[in-house]
């Protein structure tokens, strides 16, 4: 499949970015859900940052549903 896509960089420059940094971003989003998980495995961190840590990859994951987007991830 190929697809063309048509930005006028005077006036779409925040869509043509969006769009040339998509997979950086996926792959930024996996890094920090893959620690996020793991840190309550590392016994040097407290039991609040392990807390924390919870509620920030729930966050996280809510925000990804709701967007439609948990089939990528």
């Amino acid at each position: 499949m190929k697809a063309k896509l048509t930005f006028d960089l005077k006036e779409d420059q925040h869509e043509f970015d969006c769009v040339i940094n998509a997979t950086k971003m996926h792959d930024v989003i996996i890094e920090v859900r893959q620690r996020l998980k793991y840190i309550p495995e590392i016994s040097s961190y407290s039991a609040d940052e392990i807390k924390m840590a919870r509620f920030i990859l729930d966050l996280l994951n809510n925000e990804i549903e709701d967007a439609g987007m948990q089939h990528l991830f």
